[in-house]
C-alpha cells in the first residue's frame, strides 16, 4: 500500500487534481469511499488516492501497520476517521479512491449495398446451419449467442461431468434465444450444431441427454409453435460404409445422439439427420453393400427413420446413391453445388423428380442444398469451399420445399436472398422494411454489407493452404464436425 501511495502522489498536479493518464481509454472518473484499517494518518487525515477500486478490497477491511507520518493534507471534509484507543497503532480511514469508467461501445452503423432483384415461383423456406453471425459476433463476448460450445478431454477430466452437462445446458439455452430471433427475421428453418451436447456419443465419456429432456421440451415446443423446421448434419466421421467395425460403431452412436436430441425436443418427421455416403475405400460397390447392410440390420428404427442421405463433391453422386435410397425408402437430399463439382449423368431435374417421390411416400417435406464456389476458385479443391453467399436461386428449384443456404455468411445469405427475390420483408432496427433496392445506411439490427473483396481462401478444412505437420499434431484426430460447412462454425473450446 505503501508503494501505491508515493506512485500516487506523483500523479497529482499542483492543485492536487490526478492526472489522467490513456485518456483513449478512459471516459470519466469517479470517486468510491473505501474505508482501510492499519494507516496511521498524520492528524487523522488522509489524500485522495488516484488507483482503481479493483485493486482494493470492496467488501473486507485490509490491517496494516504503517509508518506514514508525511501524507499529504487535504480538506477533512473528504475524509472520516475513526479512533481506535485500545490500538493506538491502528487507525481505521475512509479513502477517497478514484475509479475509472470505461467508454461504452456505440452502435456500429452499417452500409447495405443495393441488391438487383430478381424473379421466382419458390414458395418455400430457406434455413442456415449453425450460426447466426449477429448473435455470435454480439460484443462484449460474454453476450454471445451460439450453441458450439464444447472442451477438451483433458478439461472433462479435470472438470467433471456436471461441469460437462452444464455446458451443454448453455448451448440449448441460446438454442432457444436463435429459434426466437430467426422468428422475428421470418427465417423458419435451420439446421442445429452437433457440438450441442460436447462427447454424448463418446465411446468413453458418452452421456445420456435425459438430464435436460425439458429444456430440450421447450425447444421442441418453441419450434412448432413459430413452425420452425430444425434439422441436425453429423459430421464427416460418420461412415456407415466403412470396412472397419469400430468406425461403424463410433458412427452409429454419433447417430443416435442426434436422434436423442431430436426425439427430447419431440420433433415430427420432418426433422432429419443428413449424412453423406462416406468414402468409396477403393471399391465403391463393397463401400455401398456395407452402406446398405448398416442401415439394414444395424441401425435402430427411430435412427434409420430419420435417416437422410446427400450426394457429396467427391465421392457418391447423386446418381450413385438414388438406386439405394430408392430400394431403402431413404430420402435423398440434393446438392447443387456437389452435383456441379461431381455431376450425375441424369439431368438435376430428373433426380430432383425421382428423390421428391422418396420424401412424398415417407410423408416427408423435401429439403435441398444450396451454395456456390468461392470467387476465382479454379481448382476441385479451392471449388469445394463455400462461398460467402449466393447469387441467384437454382432455376430448376421445385416451388414448395425447404432451401438449405449452406453459406459462409450463414443468416445474412437468406437474408439477402429474401431482399433480392422479395420473398420476406427485411427488418431494421425501426422495424421498417428494407425494399428490395432500397439503400439503408442505418443502423440496422439483422442486415450486415457482403465482403467487398472476397477471395477464393477459406480457413476451413476445404482451404486449398494445409497447415504443416508438427509432432505436437501428429496423432491427433481431428474433431467431428457438426457438419460440411462448420469449420468456421465458431465453436468455443475450453
Amino acid at each position: 500500500m505503501a508503494r501505491k501511495s508515493a506512485s500516487s502522489k506523483k500523479a497529482l498536479k499542483a492543485d492536487d487534481t490526478p492526472v489522467l493518464r490513456r485518456s483513449s481509454r478512459i471516459k470519466s472518473i469517479s470517486t468510491v469511499s473505501v474505508p482501510i484499517e492499519g494507516l496511521e494518518c498524520e492528524n487523522g487525515k488522509l489524500t485522495d488516492i488516484p488507483v482503481l477500486a479493483s485493486e482494493l478490497p470492496t467488501s473486507k477491511t485490509v490491517t496494516k501497520k504503517s509508518h506514514h507520518k508525511d501524507l499529504h493534507e487535504q480538506s477533512s471534509s473528504q475524509e472520516s476517521v475513526t479512533d481506535a484507543p485500545d490500538t493506538p497503532q491502528t487507525e481505521q480511514c475512509t479513502v477517497q479512491i478514484s475509479k475509472r469508467k470505461r467508454r461504452h461501445a456505440e452502435s456500429p452503423t452499417y452500409v447495405i449495398p443495393d441488391i438487383e432483384t430478381k424473379k421466382t415461383t419458390f414458395k418455400g423456406r430457406l434455413g442456415y446451419a449453425c450460426i447466426n453471425t449477429v448473435l455470435r459476433n454480439k460484443k462484449p463476448a460474454r453476450e454471445a449467442i451460439f450453441c458450439s460450445r464444447t472442451c477438451r478431454i483433458d478439461t472433462l477430466k479435470k472438470n467433471g461431468m456436471d461441469w460437462l452437462k452444464d455446458i451443454g445446458r448453455k448451448n440449448v439455452q441460446d438454442l432457444l434465444k436463435m429459434i426466437q430471433w430467426n422468428e422475428d427475421n421470418n427465417i423458419r428453418f435451420m439446421r442445429m450444431s452437433s457440438e450441442m451436447f460436447p462427447f454424448a456419443s463418446h465411446g468413453v465419456y458418452g452421456y445420456s441427454l435425459d438430464y435436460c429432456a425439458p429444456l430440450l421440451s421447450e425447444v421442441g415446443k418453441l419450434a412448432d409453435k413459430y413452425g420452425h423446421r430444425l434439422t441436425v448434419h453429423p459430421g464427416q466421421f460418420t461412415q456407415l460404409g466403412s470396412p472397419r467395425l469400430e468406425v461403424i460403431e463410433s458412427s452409429i452412436r454419433e447417430l443416435v445422439y442426434h436422434c436423442e436430441m431430436l426425439d427430447l425436443m419431440g420433433l415430427g418427421v420432418d426433422s432429419v439427420m443428413i449424412i453423406h455416403g462416406g468414402g468409396t475405400y477403393g471399391d465403391k460397390s463393397s463401400a455401398l453393400g456395407r452402406i446398405k447392410k448398416t442401415i439394414k440390420e444395424d441401425l435402430p428404427i427411430n435412427v434409420r427413420n430419420r435417416l437422410v442421405l446427400e450426394n457429396d463433391e467427391l465421392c457418391y453422386s447423386a446418381e450413385d446413391l438414388l438406386p439405394l435410397c430408392e430400394e431403402l425408402d431413404i430420402p435423398l437430399v440434393f446438392d447443387y453445388h456437389h452435383d456441379l463439382l461431381n455431376p450425375s449423368s441424369i439431368p438435376p431435374v430428373d433426380i430432383i423428380k425421382r428423390a421428391n417421390a422418396i420424401w412424398a411416400y415417407r410423408g416427408i417435406r423435401p429439403k435441398q442444398h444450396l451454395s456456390e464456389p468461392r470467387p476465382g476458385a479454379v481448382t476441385l479443391m479451392e471449388r469445394r469451399a463455400h462461398a460467402d453467399r449466393c447469387e441467384s436461386l437454382p432455376a430448376d428449384l421445385p416451388d414448395d420445399m425447404d432451401l438449405m443456404i449452406e453459406a459462409k455468411d450463414k443468416e445474412q445469405a437468406v437474408l439477402q436472398l429474401y431482399r433480392m427475390y422479395n420473398l420476406h420483408p427485411v427488418n431494421r432496427g425501426n422495424d421498417i422494411p428494407v425494399l428490395p433496392l432500397a439503400k439503408a445506411e442505418c443502423s440496422v439490427a439483422s442486415l450486415r454489407p457482403p465482403n467487398s473483396s472476397p477471395t477464393k481462401e477459406t480457413q476451413g478444412r476445404k482451404s486449398a493452404k494445409r497447415p504443416r505437420m508438427n509432432n505436437s499434431n501428429k496423432g491427433r484426430k481431428k474433431p467431428i464436425s457438426s457438419d460440411e460447412e462448420t469449420e468456421d462454425e465458431g465453436s468455443s473450446t475450453a
